[in-house]
């Protein structure tokens, strides 16, 4: 394996988002790492310059996407915004981000109807934390009056489901009648849609 110094970032990334797309329409156990490579446009034997083996593979296509949506997370409860401010702009943010990756949308729901066992880990090194600032900042604005008494991990676990669900839900959307669900006049939409949700459960 070539030293970290080595290795281009952007073929990581290129890797992983080629990966992101395999991984959401074979699963773990029916991707192959010459699929990934030919979707990255890559050599095969090119992946395990950066990757171990298909499990490092399988894990850092998570990792990574975490660490972005922690990211924008953070960047989000760093605006000068007032509360209500932050939490539209996170929503938005969320939602784009959340259009963009599909795919892993698409895995991430697969991982936890098999009950993975990466689902566990993802659990406890990625959506704790995340689960953790959601809460924190619900409860903040519960103190200074602003949100109603729900429960916070609960109202949180409902956040992401509504995201969740409308980006592997696309086809029941087009089966009853919606034409293209993630064009960017839908997704739009949507964004508008749930924030008239959350003020009218939370506010």
């Amino acid at each position: 394996m070539k030293s970290k110094a080595s290795l281009d970032p952007g073929k990581r990334e290129q890797i992983l988002l080629a990966a992101e797309h395999v991984f959401a329409k074979r699963g773990f156990k029916g991707a192959t790492t010459r699929e990934v490579a030919e979707k990255a446009g890559i050599a095969s034997s090119l992946i395990f310059y950066y990757f171990k083996n298909k499990m490092a593979l399988y894990e850092a296509v998570f990792q990574n996407f975490f660490e972005q949506l922690e990211e924008l997370m953070q960047q989000n409860l760093s605006l000068d915004l007032d509360r209500l401010g932050k939490l539209k702009q996170f929503l938005f943010t969320f939602t784009d981000f959340a259009s963009g990756h599909r795919n892993l949308m698409r895995l991430l729901l697969r991982e936890i109807i098999d009950n993975g066992r990466i689902v566990q880990e993802v659990a406890q090194e990625y959506f704790k934390p995340l689960y953790e600032i959601g809460v924190d900042f619900l409860k903040e604005g519960q103190r200074e009056a602003l949100f109603k008494e729900v429960d916070p991990l609960h109202y949180i676990h409902s956040f992401i489901g509504m995201n969740l669900f409308y980006f592997v839900g696309g086809p029941i959307l087009q089966g009853v009648g919606a034409e293209d669900p993630y064009g960017a006049e839908a997704v739009e939409r949507r964004k508008i849609e749930v924030w008239n949700a959350i003020r009218s459960s939370l506010m």
